[in-house]
């Protein structure tokens, strides 16, 4: 039987760590109610379209 050699994972397997500002936005509650509104628009205008 042969032994393989199996390669420990390196830096690039493992996800990036979010950067101090995407952590704020995160975290800003005005930032998440304007982008909770933008959202529900986009449904509604799919919505929308749909329905006419």
């Amino acid at each position: 039987m042969e032994k393989r050699n199996i390669p420990k994972y390196s830096e690039q397997y493992y996800p990036p760590m979010p950067t101090k500002g995407v952590l704020f936005f995160r975290s800003f509650v005005p930032y998440q109610i304007i982008r909770f509104f933008l959202l529900n628009f986009r449904i509604i205008k799919i919505v929308v379209k749909g329905h006419s």
